[in-house]
């Protein structure tokens, strides 16, 4: 699963000179604003997330300070807790780019 488009791919909030242009029957969806910058912000630093156990997984792999069976189990599974964990962060992104996606940045007055 790859990660979904940059927050700058999306419309931003309402600013509020192109609030004050709306019709009086529309006013700023504050849920837009929110959303938008949670995206913003996990986009930001879901890296962080996903790389969290690389350094592990190149110490293990880029020594022999821990070798045998054991440690090709162990191996084995900071590989697969490290791919579920990047999932997981992708997930995360695309739960809220779809939430986003589907919010107007308007409601009525």
């Amino acid at each position: 699963m790859a990660a979904p488009p940059p927050p700058g791919s999306l419309l931003p909030p309402l600013d509020a000179s192109a609030a004050a242009k709306l019709p009086p029957t529309e006013r700023p969806n504050p849920a837009y604003r929110q959303l938008y910058q949670a995206y913003a912000d996990a986009y930001g630093s879901i890296g962080r997330l996903r790389n969290a156990l690389d350094a592990p997984v190149k110490t293990l792999n880029g020594t022999d300070a821990w070798l045998g069976p054991e440690a090709r189990q162990w191996g084995g599974q900071l590989d697969e807790n490290r791919a579920s964990l990047q999932k997981a962060a992708d997930r995360i992104l695309w739960d809220i780019y779809d939430r986003l996606n589907a919010t107007q940045r308007t409601i009525p007055a």
